[in-house]
């Protein structure tokens, strides 16, 4: 498979060498997914400020990039290399706090999905050895997004679609090693 170099400023993004597949295939996700969250939500956002517009979307196109980016071979690789950036990643992820601020409100929602995320990424990012981790990562992803789901009566589209995809993104493709090796094989 053909891959790229990757400018050293997008290493925590793509890793080092990214295979054209998986950038094109991330660039396609995160510019479908970004589309369709905004046009079929717009009402919903349309009071924000100009300048509220440009972090909502940037912030929607930092989650639903990081959705694929972290599946490939190249971000996890990179990840497996500077163990000590993956827990700074982890930390610095706070969209879910900043998209409330944003909406103004729905701060209790927001902060109980990255109480929650953070939490259980910091769980499975400490398996990174065990056997197991993939299926506790999405034990954990699934059962939150359920919870939220089955909570959105008085949660607008946008924040179910974001924080589902901001679950999914930090706990199951990010804080796992996909391409560990099992001892036991």
């Amino acid at each position: 498979m053909k891959t790229v170099k990757v400018p050293a400023f997008l290493h925590e993004l793509f890793g080092q060498r990214i295979s054209l597949l998986e950038l094109w295939l991330t660039v396609l996700f995160c510019t479908g997914m970004t589309l369709s969250i905004l046009i079929l939500t717009y009402g919903e956002w349309q009071h924000l400020s100009f300048w509220q517009v440009i972090i909502f979307t940037i912030l929607i196109v930092d989650i639903t990039g990081g959705v694929v980016a972290n599946l490939s071979f190249s971000t996890n690789s990179y990840y497996k290399m500077n163990s000590n950036r993956r827990w700074i990643f982890i930390l610095i992820h706070v969209q879910p706090i900043i998209i409330a601020w944003l909406l103004g409100g729905y701060y209790m929602v927001s902060f109980t999905v990255w109480a929650f995320t953070i939490g259980s990424a910091f769980t499975v990012n400490t398996m990174i050895n065990h056997d197991g981790q993939r299926t506790i990562a999405i034990f954990l992803s699934v059962s939150g997004v359920s919870m939220l789901l089955l909570l959105s009566e008085a949660v607008p589209k946008v924040l179910l679609a974001v924080l589902s995809l901001y679950m999914f993104k930090v706990i199951y493709c990010f804080a796992v090693d996909h391409y560990a090796k099992s001892e036991n094989k």
